[in-house]
């Protein structure tokens, strides 16, 4: 039987911060972050999984549902993004953990890696690029400038009124992308959409979100797209230093397999597993698979499971 999901409430870094907890506090860490438009709840599966053997771990990132956030767009920069995981991590006793992110999750997990690489023990990276490697997109590949159109409305002030508009139809949209039936992905199931219409209704969530990107850009062209903030030159700066796995949905219409091409150069041990089914919301889609490729890479590396006993199973 699956362990029991619990819920946290705790001040980090002067907001209110949410979390799901599955599994004993005295286990290795896996600490799960959600990207955009999610929250916690789009890991409720890899609790389950792993907290048979492990601390699992989901927050609701800054600002999102029921973690609170500033008002003020600066507040949402990835400086920010990445002291909360530390504090995080701080409150939950652990030294090092696991990350593994999916889309803006995953962009926070790997800038953690590179300013505390010394707290991770691993990195899971799931449907998103090294941020270098996106800079070069976005630069040189006109068919991810096209795929990427959509943030040019999100960081816009005041988007968040029409992305919200007749009950979240265009969020709604936007997670159906890759999905080529008509209709809702099997997994989007009423429960994750009521779930979800919870979240985007709480006031500020959805502002929070879009805040992520608005603070990411540097500014905007109508010829060349949006254009990011700059990253650091030197390339020891842009090393990740720790063992990361790197799991690819294949269809994703929103970051093109391209984000692929040279990404070795950016860590020094890197392993990319392609799911050629998958789109960006392949954590949903092919959950077992994506649960056995992070078991296969935590043995790979050492990290070691707790044994529980058969009557507790």
């Amino acid at each position: 039987m699956p362990p029991e999901i619990r819920h946290h409430y705790v001040t980090l870094n002067t907001h209110t911060f949410h979390y799901a907890s599955c599994g004993e506090p005295d286990r290795p860490l896996l600490l799960f972050v959600h990207g955009f438009p999610e929250c916690w709840l789009a890991w409720q599966a890899q609790l389950a999984w792993f907290g048979q053997h492990y601390h699992a771990v989901a927050l609701d990132t800054r600002g999102v549902n029921e973690s609170s956030g500033p008002m003020q767009t600066d507040g949402y920069g990835v400086q920010h993004l990445v002291d909360d995981l530390r504090a995080l991590l701080d409150h939950l006793g652990h030294e090092q953990c696991v990350l593994v992110g999916h889309d803006w999750g995953g962009a926070i997990a790997c800038a953690f890696a590179l300013a505390h690489p010394n707290r991770l023990r691993g990195l899971v990276m799931i449907n998103i690029p090294h941020p270098a490697v996106f800079r070069r997109e976005l630069a040189t590949n006109p068919d991810q400038q096209a795929a990427s159109a959509y943030i040019q409305l999100f960081a816009k002030e005041g988007s968040e009124v029409g992305i919200c508009a007749n009950d979240f139809e265009y969020l709604k949209g936007f997670i159906m992308t890759g999905w080529d039936y008509d209709g809702l992905p099997p997994w989007f199931d009423e429960a994750l959409q009521a779930g979800y219409r919870r979240m985007w209704s709480t006031p500020g969530s959805v502002r929070a979100g879009l805040s992520y990107y608005r603070a990411s850009v540097a500014r905007q062209t109508n010829s060349q797209g949006t254009e990011l903030a700059p990253l650091p030159t030197d390339a020891q700066a842009l090393l990740v230093k720790v063992p990361t796995l790197v799991i690819w949905g294949e269809r994703d219409r929103l970051l093109l397999t391209g984000c692929l091409n040279g990404a070795e150069q950016y860590f020094a041990d890197l392993r990319i597993e392609r799911i050629p089914e998958g789109s960006h919301w392949v954590v949903h889609e092919q959950g077992p698979r994506v649960n056995g490729l992070i078991e296969s890479f935590l043995d790979r590396t050492g990290h070691e499971r707790a044994v529980v006993p058969e009557s507790a199973r």
